[in-house]
């Protein structure tokens, strides 16, 4: 899949997106208009990043789809039985679900293992110490991912704290995928890995340290 922007032009694209996003949520008068489009950019940062990818194949397409349906699945189970992340709900602001879970599941769960391998493969190239890294990567992310989650009504936990259980089972599973994904299939580093990561990260941090 061939992409027409340079990857630089495209990585600032998106970074202007998720800062005006950071501004859309900052003000009482935007946010409910900004909320109702977080599918939207989840949807558009997974197809900008997967228009850089270089090396496309069967392997690649069934691990990567194997790997949001594993996350997907994996979300099912946990909020319908509390076992693996603790007990939480989902509310409307990610769009359409099926078994209680949003399909944009799906998304998150490919986007972030994806771009945290990349970002873990930068890093390190042994096959335990990548996977290790790359589920850090994604309990970092996930660490500043919830208060705004809760604060914007994406899901909310039943105890009065996100458990310490829901970062075990996203470091473990996380590692657990990530080594699988690596197994299965190698491809080339894709330049939009590390700035939608780093991109990522800056705005939920923005929202935790301003948006009080």
């Amino acid at each position: 899949m061939a992409a027409k922007l340079k990857p630089m032009t495209a990585g600032w694209l998106l970074a202007i997106i998720y800062a005006v996003g950071v501004a859309g949520f900052l003000f009482s008068q935007t946010r409910p208009i900004v909320i109702k489009l977080v599918w939207v950019n989840l949807l558009l940062t997974v197809i900008v990043l997967l228009a850089y990818h270089k090396k496309w194949s069967k392997e690649f397409a069934l691990s990567a789809f194997m790997v949001g349906a594993c996350g997907f699945m994996l979300e099912v189970l946990g909020v319908n039985t509390g076992w693996i992340f603790g007990y939480y709900q989902y509310g409307p602001t990610l769009g359409y679900d099926i078994w209680n879970t949003p399909l944009m599941m799906f998304v998150n769960w490919l986007t972030t293992v994806y771009i945290t391998r990349q970002v873990a493969e930068m890093i390190a190239s042994d096959t335990v110490l990548v996977p290790a890294i790359a589920a850090a990567l994604m309990v970092l992310l996930d660490f500043f991912i919830e208060p705004f989650a809760i604060k914007n009504g994406m899901w909310l936990w039943n105890s009065v704290e996100v458990p310490l259980q829901n970062y075990i089972a996203w470091f473990v599973l996380g590692f657990v995928l990530q080594y699988m994904f690596i197994k299965a299939v190698k491809f080339p580093a894709n330049k939009l890995s590390l700035p939608i990561y780093l991109i990522q990260l800056g705005f939920f941090i923005a929202l935790f340290l301003f948006d009080k």
